[in-house]
């Protein structure tokens, strides 16, 4: 049986201690969810849900890579591997 992950209502966290990448991990509902590998990188900046900008395909920016102008992250792209993947904190 699959370990079962515990979920995180916005309304169970003090949103005044969180940092800016826990906001946006736990009060920020992305637009979508795959199982790209930069989604566990602390650089990806997700597309937010109801933003009406980014082409469809776009999952979300890389932070690091071409900094300061962002690298679009395409969600059908396979990455196996990146120079600049860094875990998030847990």
């Amino acid at each position: 049986m699959e370990k079962e992950k515990k979920l995180t209502y916005s309304w169970d966290v003090d949103r005044e201690k969180l940092t800016p990448d826990e906001y946006r991990d736990v009060i920020l509902e992305p637009e979508k969810q795959t199982d790209h590998i930069c989604w566990n990188c602390k650089h990806l900046k997700p597309v937010i849900k109801g933003s009406n900008f980014p082409p469809a395909d776009i999952i979300g920016w890389c932070k690091k890579i071409h900094w300061p102008f962002f690298w679009c992250v395409p969600e059908h792209r396979v990455v196996k591997k990146c120079y600049a993947f860094e875990p998030k904190k847990k």
